[in-house]
């Protein structure tokens, strides 16, 4: 079992797990939107373990506010988040650390690579870069349409307290049922974090109006151009699936456009980029342990 730990973040609780030798050098990892720190132990216990050629890293996965056993807030903010990350780096990456982030969490170590470089000596982005372009971006009457039903969506009008779950088989046969690529065993070890129980009943144990953070967007260009660390980008080919879904409209396909990609990653510094043919967006459920590799490989050329 991982460590569990805790820091204060202006007044709320955020929970950590850790793995490997506090003497070795750290990694700050950060999870997905309605996702849990607990998906990202089988990458950590990779990046943990020595071998015999290297120590291993001393491994952080941050609970993101709104998720698992850390508080629930007023504030889902992008500055709320990053002031979180901001607290974990002070407290566990010495004077410098390296960064990995998934989805939501890739936005936040991405901008917190950009606004403090001093901070982050190498940084890993998995499906961080983003959705597809839409069809209304560009065009200025579509795009404040889209800010309007975002902002209804996701913030006034909150969701309604969602029905009782079952039983955690109910959330493993979910999560297999979305991610069929996900292995029988990482559904049963994630389902029952994904849960908390209130009133004595299982619920999500996620905040949706977490998901305001997302509200406005369209900053990342200027953030990708300022980051200076070595970077590793990992993408999904499948995550047009993800897309789809969490993005529907009658004329978005959720694909990225010929070229697309490459010319986001060319905005960095220095960073190499990679597609992984089986993997959705939740890269580290689909291929978990071909992602370890990569990512430990490149910490081991970049951070040491």
């Amino acid at each position: 079992m991982p460590e569990q730990l805790q820091l204060i973040s202006g007044q709320t609780r955020i929970n950590l797990l850790a793995e490997g030798n506090q003497n070795n050098p750290p990694v700050i990892m950060l999870h997905g939107l309605r996702d849990t720190a607990w998906s990202l132990l089988p990458v950590a216990r990779k990046l943990a373990a020595p071998t015999q050629t290297h120590a291993g890293y001393r491994v952080y996965i941050m609970e993101l506010r709104g998720h698992g056993a850390s508080d629930r807030s007023e504030g889902y903010s992008m500055p709320n988040f990053l002031a979180d990350l901001y607290r974990a780096v002070e407290a566990y990456g010495h004077q410098h650390c390296a960064l990995f982030g998934h989805s939501l969490g890739g936005h936040l170590v991405t901008k917190f690579a950009a606004l403090f470089p001093e901070q982050v000596q190498t940084l890993l982005l998995i499906e961080g870069m983003g959705p597809p372009r839409r069809p209304h971006e560009g065009h200025e009457v579509a795009e404040v349409q889209a800010y309007r039903e975002m902002l209804l969506a996701r913030l006034i009008r909150r969701e309604k307290r969602s029905r009782p779950i079952s039983s955690i088989e109910e959330v493993r046969q979910k999560l297999l049922k979305n991610n069929p690529r996900m292995s029988d065993i990482l559904a049963a070890e994630i389902a029952p974090h994904l849960t908390r129980t209130v009133d004595g009943e299982l619920a999500w144990a996620f905040d949706p109006a977490a998901s305001s953070v997302f509200i406005g967007g369209g900053d990342n260009e200027r953030f990708w151009k300022n980051v200076t660390a070595p970077t590793c980008i990992v993408s999904g080919t499948l995550s047009y699936e993800y897309w789809g879904r969490e993005l529907p409209d009658a004329i978005f396909t959720g694909r990225f456009a010929e070229g697309e990609m490459e010319q986001r990653v060319s905005q960095f510094n220095n960073a190499e980029h990679h597609w992984f043919d089986q993997s959705g967006h939740m890269v580290h459920y689909d291929e978990p342990e071909r992602l370890a590799k990569l990512c430990r490989t490149f910490l081991e050329k970049y951070y040491d």
